[in-house]
């Protein structure tokens, strides 16, 4: 059987075990900590995935302004390059370095 129970009832729970049976406290504490580690380690591991697949799409859109801008003949400038990809100014200077 499984429970579903809020922080601050496992800490109620956690504080009238612990005066009774340390053992069992201590047990119910690790797990409890190897619970909210596992939680945060996949919820870091989604967020680093959706990073790196917005900066392939940025860096896509950056480099496909820039041959067409090449194939337009115009000046190559991060503002041209902006305006032609779709991504912000800052964001081209991140990737091309500012030329």
């Amino acid at each position: 059987m499984r429970l579903t129970l809020a922080d601050d009832e496992i800490l109620e729970l956690m504080k009238a075990i612990s005066k009774s049976n340390y053992s069992l406290y201590s047990k119910i504490q690790k797990q409890y900590n190897e619970d909210i580690n596992r939680d945060i380690t996949k919820k870091q591991s989604s967020i680093q995935e959706a990073t790196k697949a917005r900066e392939r799409v940025a860096k896509e859109k950056i480099l496909n302004a820039i041959n067409l801008l090449r194939l337009e003949g115009k000046n190559i400038t991060a503002y041209a390059i902006a305006k032609k990809s779709g991504c912000s100014y800052n964001t081209v200077k991140k990737y091309i370095g500012g030329n």
